[in-house]
């Protein structure tokens, strides 16, 4: 990891090492949600293959394999966000932006994550708003009967602490521009 002293390096003034203890439990609580989201995919993988051995093999497939598969991978898509966000790793196209100094692409970054932060609010508010909607309703898979909102609180939490990782981020780019 790279210290962050304030200049707009390759990754912005909000890659790096974070500089407070705020910060290095933003970090770490993210890389964990990370990390939870790495080992839910692998156990949807590991249960994909046996299930498909299963099929082909013994004509004997996991029953709502395809069910489990889609709630896991949309947990573990908001447990990816925060970390990717923090690292400041996101797919970037720097085509127009790359003749600008450092200030400039400052500014714009510090415009992005306030606009970010503004939808990761939004998407962790509808999450709340759809997942009380799916427990009132006890709405459940179609085969095993899982309730839908095992999918959505788990996903709000990862849209909760992406929200508190965009906040994190931002304060670092205004931050910036006040030096």
């Amino acid at each position: 990891m790279i210290a962050d002293r304030g200049e707009a390096g390759p990754g912005g003034p909000a890659s790096g090492v974070p500089d407070s203890r705020l910060g290095a439990w933003v970090e770490g609580v993210s890389r964990a949600a990370a990390l939870a989201g790495g080992l839910l995919l692998i156990g949807v993988m590991a249960m994909t293959v046996i299930s498909v051995i299963g099929r082909y093999a013994f004509n004997a497939p996991i029953p709502g394999d395809y069910e489990i598969a889609e709630l896991v991978c949309g947990v573990a898509v908001f447990a990816f966000f925060p970390y990717c966000h923090m690292r400041n790793a996101n797919i970037v196209v720097e085509f127009f932006t790359a003749p600008l100094s450092a200030r400039r692409k400052t500014m714009l970054d510090t415009a992005h994550n306030f606009a970010f932060t503004a939808v990761a609010a939004l998407i962790a508010w509808r999450l709340l708003v759809g997942g009380l909607h799916k427990l009132a309703d006890e709405e459940t898979t179609l085969f095993l009967d899982i309730p839908i909102h095992w999918g959505y609180f788990p996903a709000l939490v990862g849209a909760v602490l992406l929200t508190v990782v965009c906040a994190w981020v931002l304060y670092r780019h205004i931050r910036a521009l006040a030096r």
